[in-house]
């Protein structure tokens, strides 16, 4: 070893003993990250699936029978002109005419008391005085017609009539003088005669009674009302009629029934009172025994930022994620959900260190990522897909931290980001089946019930407000008319 050598020694010892005795260099860089601009993307209208609301109707058959004593005149058949066929009849009603249904005819009994009187004349010669002498006579009769219904597509009770009769316990005759005459020959001609058009008088008295289109008009416009699901959210229901479906016309225990199916969309607002322009026109009728009750009712769970942001922080916040072994690591301060467009986003204050040999590197600042909202239906929950830097905090990392930026930092977060819903969806879902067992009338005549049985996801939207999530709510509704 040289002097030279020797004397520079103590000073090579001094610089490696210094080394040793220090702690490792160290920086830190501050992270100036711009945050995104907060803005909700246009919500698309809802769009809602179609439903079927069935609507039983019951008309009774002894309601018809009375309306129709009423309507039909006592006498039927009068001829008081004995100078044609020497006969003058009257045809009366002999009390109540009696109605009965079975399936999908109408059986009319008509009791009937006739009046007849005849005229008897005879010349016995030429110079001889003619013999001219009347008698009259009464007796009973019953007229049976059955009627088949149907409906046509203008909504209008089509029947179709025939009928007989039948004498009482003796056919009438008529005795003048020592002459006994039969008179059911001249009877029946003209009771036959009369029969179309007693059929074509029931046909018109049934038409006018069963006013099909009268109720179903009703029904269409008074189902258009939106009903009011609760006052606390302000939540209504509303019905859009699109067409009108019914099946035949069917007699069972003294009722006609039948049922009617209105195809519409059905939705439930939280903002208030929808504004609604009453459709008066009736769609074309369309006959059908095949129509079911199922419904699908679109329902929202709102969940406010402010909420989203404090489930976020109890679940990332103070929490220590290594990287590489342990060389680095980032540990999350506080967290918060804003809306961007039609993401998430997420922002992170951090703060975080690397090493590489001797020398330490840290960072601080917040961090914004990106992430596509989705529901997902096996933990009820809003989840987020797709998660990434947003553009500016990305470029801030690569320069300053670009170790934060291969690593799997926005896997992790993505991983553990859910927002359950389960609890505003059950509150959405109780609040429309109480809604339905007890608030349903949206007429003094009409009373909606029905039966929430299955709830599926539909789709998220991002507000200014908060994430809402649209999901369909299945099961059944009927509208009863209780009060004709």
């Amino acid at each position: 070893m040289t002097l030279k050598t020797f004397r520079k020694l103590p000073v090579l010892l001094l610089l490696v003993t210094s080394g040793l005795a220090l702690p490792g260099c160290s920086s830190t860089d501050k992270l100036n990250t711009a945050a995104p601009e907060t803005v909700a993307s246009a919500m698309p209208a809802y769009k809602p699936q179609l439903s079927s609301i069935s609507i039983p109707i019951s008309i009774p058959v002894a309601a018809i029978e009375g309306r129709l004593n009423q309507e039909i005149a006592n006498t039927l058949y009068k001829d008081t002109n004995l100078n044609d066929d020497n006969l003058a009849v009257t045809v009366t009603r002999n009390g109540s005419l009696s109605m009965r249904a079975d399936r999908d005819k109408i059986y009319f009994s008509v009791p009937l008391r006739i009046y007849a009187k005849g005229r008897w004349k005879w010349d016995p010669c030429k110079f001889c005085p003619s013999i001219d002498k009347t008698e009259d006579t009464t007796f009973d009769m019953i007229i049976k017609t059955e009627s088949k219904i149907g409906l046509t597509e203008d909504y209008k009770v089509k029947t179709i009539t025939s009928g007989d009769f039948e004498w009482g316990n003796t056919k009438p005759v008529l005795e003048l003088g020592p002459l006994r005459i039969g008179l059911a020959r001249f009877v029946e001609p003209a009771l036959r005669q009369q029969m179309a058009t007693l059929s074509q008088q029931l046909d018109k008295e049934l038409q006018n009674r069963l006013d099909v289109k009268k109720y179903v008009a009703d029904a269409w416009q008074q189902l258009q009302q939106p009903v009011k699901l609760d006052d606390n959210l302000n939540a209504w229901l509303t019905v859009m009629p699109q067409e009108v479906r019914m099946a035949p016309l069917l007699a069972q225990n003294g009722n006609l029934n039948t049922r009617l199916g209105v195809t519409s969309y059905i939705s439930v607002t939280t903002d208030g009172k929808p504004q609604v322009q009453v459709n008066k026109n009736l769609p074309r009728l369309i006959v059908d025994n095949r129509m079911s009750d199922d419904i699908q009712i679109g329902l929202t769970a709102s969940v406010p930022y402010a909420h989203a942001s404090k489930l976020l922080q109890e679940q990332v916040a103070k929490q220590t994620y290594t990287f590489d072994g342990g060389k680095s690591e980032i540990t999350v301060n506080e967290a918060a959900i804003s809306p961007g467009g039609e993401q998430l986003v997420l922002m992170l204050d951090v703060n975080g260190k690397t090493k590489a040999g001797l020398f330490t590197k840290k960072i601080q600042g917040k961090v914004y990522l990106r992430g596509t909202p989705y529901y997902d239906a096996a933990t009820a929950s809003i989840r987020v897909r797709d998660v990434a830097y947003d553009l500016d905090t990305k470029d801030k990392i690569l320069s300053a931290a670009s170790w934060l930026a291969q690593n799997k930092f926005e896997a992790m977060i993505q991983q553990q980001v859910s927002i359950p819903v389960q609890h505003e969806v059950n509150n959405a879902r109780k609040m429309l089946q109480s809604a339905l067992d007890s608030q349903g009338r949206i007429h003094e005549s009409v009373l909606l019930r029905g039966s929430i049985k299955e709830i599926t996801p539909d789709n998220i939207y991002l507000t200014q407000d908060g994430i809402k999530a649209v999901i369909n709510a299945k099961g059944t509704l009927t509208a009863t008319v209780d009060k004709l």
